[in-house]
């Protein structure tokens, strides 16, 4: 075994045990255990020494063994409302990859869009931010790849290989860098939004904004990063040669799609009618007017995201393809990403023993000092922590571990916890520098067209830039968010 995983293996429980028998928080008999269990999750999850999964299980056992929580309150952040929108909404997705909807939405987009090539790579850049807002950005990225590399590779022996491949190179990279951009449109696009949602849910539960609220400042973002990305991989894409007929295996595969299929409608229905309802439950408020939801007319207030996205998921089941059957049947949950399932439940655990053992407002009450730092600056300094820091590490990770600590910082120094915690979130979704970084990386990046040099290069002017315009929207916009 790598030393390193081991000495990490070692010194995650170590360093608990030392918390729990060593150290004495006053007025907080459990917040010094609570403090040796987060920072064992906390080190297995960076060094990733055993699976990310693993290191999310550890609250139930050590809550209940160090008298944090007992076993029976902490299992159900486990299977929150939060964990049945993901479970809802990844099911949607598996039926838009089962019936190949992804596949006629991207090209349908980029059939109409391929005069040039900076055109072209616009249209791969929409259709990519587009569908990675609804389904995984890295099941987004394996399909704009597959559909480009033919592209790249016609051109490449047409001309000369040599003067092709820096140009198909930041080709991929716009397909990768838009699925990571396309995440932060919903709060269904990646996991560190849901982590956000159960985080605000949990400090702030009066704050927390709706599924429209997200896309009010979460479109705008996605929008201004993929001009942003323009900006920086435009000049070179312009110099792609083109020849109007280099477009045409678009449609040609377009055309061996043939005819759009019932089960098809039925996928495209569902899924409109979903971000209708994920859009329009709580309706909107401002200070001249009220439009409200559909969820105020139910006879019963207990409605909310996860319930949509899991009945609307399970029409799915009822309908059958003619070719394929059912659309969605029992294999369909067996390929649910139930590691990411346990991450996100380990990470709502997390949360949930900080606040309850008092390490959240200890913590927050050593971080007091920071009431002196004007907002801006923070929020400057968060999204620039964050975003070196999902370099090296998993951005849901990161979110789990960060989003607690900053909630109490918040709350104790009474700055806007919505800002500070919406900052940090957005910025986990802007690592561009390294392939380990996000699976969308990772994927062009295997491809043998991006160098290193590449990604790095263009990575880190977009993670500079993007420290910038996340924290300056965030602040611009957040007035359209509750609880200001």
């Amino acid at each position: 075994m790598n030393q390193k995983l081991l000495i990490a293996r070692i010194s995650g429980p170590a360093v608990a045990l030392f918390c729990a028998t060593m150290v004495d928080i006053p007025g907080h008999p459990q917040a010094a255990a609570m403090l040796g269990v987060a920072l064992w999750m906390a080190i297995w999850w960076i060094s990733e020494c055993v699976p990310l999964a693993l290191t999310a299980l550890l609250p139930l056992v050590c809550f209940p063994l160090f008298g944090i929580a007992s076993g029976k309150e902490i299992a159900p952040r486990y299977l929150n409302s939060i964990i049945f929108l993901f479970i809802g909404g990844f099911l949607i997705a598996q039926a838009m990859e089962n019936t190949h909807l992804h596949k006629r939405i991207a090209l349908n987009m980029l059939a109409r869009l391929h005069a040039n090539p900076l055109q072209l790579a616009m249209g791969f850049a929409a259709a990519t931010a587009f569908l990675s807002m609804w389904i995984s950005n890295t099941a987004t990225t394996m399909l704009m790849v597959t559909i480009a590399l033919p592209l790249l590779h016609r051109l490449m022996e047409e001309h000369k290989a040599e003067d092709i491949a820096p140009m198909a190179a930041s080709f991929l990279l716009v397909i990768a860098y838009s699925a990571n951009i396309g995440g932060m449109g919903t709060p269904v696009g990646t996991a560190p939004n849901l982590v956000f949602l159960e985080n605000m849910r949990l400090h702030a539960p009066d704050s927390v904004p709706s599924f429209l609220e997200w896309m009010m400042v979460g479109v705008p973002m996605v929008i201004l990063g993929l001009g942003i990305l323009f900006a920086v991989l435009g000049p070179g894409l312009a110099r792609l040669p083109w020849k109007q007929s280099d477009g045409s295996a678009l449609k040609q595969s377009l055309i061996e799609l043939g005819q759009i299929r019932f089960e098809e409608k039925m996928v495209g229905g569902v899924l409109t009618i979903t971000a209708l309802l994920w859009m329009s439950r709580k309706g909107i408020q401002t200070d001249s007017f009220t439009i409200p939801g559909w969820a105020s007319l139910l006879p019963y207030k207990g409605v909310d995201d996860g319930t949509v996205a899991v009945f609307m998921a399970s029409l799915l089941f009822l309908f059958r393809s003619k070719s394929h059957g059912v659309i969605l049947n029992t294999e369909s949950f067996r390929k649910l990403p139930w590691d990411i399932v346990l991450l996100l439940g380990g990470g709502f655990a997390l949360a949930y023993g900080m606040q309850h053992s008092g390490l959240s407002s200890w913590i927050g009450s050593q971080l007091e000092f920071l009431s002196d730092v004007p907002l801006p600056i923070m929020m400057l300094g968060i999204a620039c922590i964050i975003i070196f820091l999902t370099e090296i590490t998993s951005n849901t990770a990161t979110t789990q571990v960060m989003l607690p600590i900053l909630a109490a910082a918040s709350l104790a120094n009474e700055m806007d916890i919505t800002s500070v915690l919406l900052v940090a979130t957005l910025s986990a979704s802007c690592a561009f520098m390294l392939p380990v970084a996000t699976p969308p990386n990772a994927i062009v990046f295997g491809t043998d067209h991006v160098p290193m040099h590449s990604m790095v290069k263009t990575g880190i002017r977009l993670n500079l830039i993007m420290i910038l315009v996340v924290t300056t929207l965030v602040y611009l916009l957040r007035p359209l968010l509750p609880g200001l």
